[in-house]
């Protein structure tokens, strides 16, 4: 297994991670037996990272994945998701970090080494998603808190929603880490896109 630093964090991370999300479905809908072969199974080939988010499966992907790191004493890297779900001002602060403490305790865990905020980011911040003005401000504010309370290690954000918007957001250099949508279908964050592409385009700098 190769491993790679984690954004500015420190942390050096195996290139391939467990995701416990709904693509596979394990964590969520598999059976307990199953679900602690193929952590053990990850493990023992090297794999340090894991992946999860208060929203795979309504938390059933945090409480799986805490039962089996627990059952296995596993030493691994854990990132869980959170989202915004409040527009209100003044309440974002207090609603990240409900958030978080649910995921804790579905976790079974005092700490996790990445938090994440999972909404798409757009400049007006309408629907589900936070304007890049209430990422840096009340949503930072929040995670700097659970970061003194020694709850979280280290933030970063899913970065999907309007370009400029991500780029603000980024720009700024209040997040540690940024998952970017990159893949064969969709590489634009790390590549010029073409000519004619019809899909966001991440201007080659996510």
């Amino acid at each position: 297994m190769e491993y790679r630093p984690l954004g500015n964090t420190g942390l050096n991370v195996s290139e391939i991670g467990f995701g416990c999300g709904n693509v596979g479905g394990l964590m969520i809908r598999g059976e307990h037996g199953d679900q602690v072969r193929a952590v053990a199974r990850a493990m023992e080939l090297g794999i340090n990272y894991f992946d999860t988010a208060s929203s795979y499966g309504n938390g059933q992907s945090e409480t799986n994945l805490g039962r089996v790191l627990k059952e296995l004493a596993a030493e691994v890297y854990v990132g869980t998701k959170f989202r915004v779900t409040t527009r209100e001002p003044g309440q974002i602060k207090d609603n990240v970090i409900a958030s978080v403490d649910d995921s804790l305790g579905r976790l079974q865990r005092e700490q996790v080494d990445l938090i994440q905020m999972h909404n798409h980011v757009d400049t007006v911040g309408e629907g589900g998603s936070v304007s890049p003005e209430e990422t840096l401000g009340e949503v930072v504010a929040a995670l700097r808190e659970l970061r003194q309370q020694g709850k979280v290690r280290f933030w970063g954000m899913t970065a999907v929603g309007e370009t400029a918007a991500l780029h603000r957001v980024i720009g700024a250099g209040a997040l540690n880490t940024i998952q970017s949508v990159y893949n064969l279908v969709n590489p634009s964050a790390g590549n010029p896109a073409p000519e004619g592409f019809d899909m966001p385009d991440y201007g080659n700098q996510i």
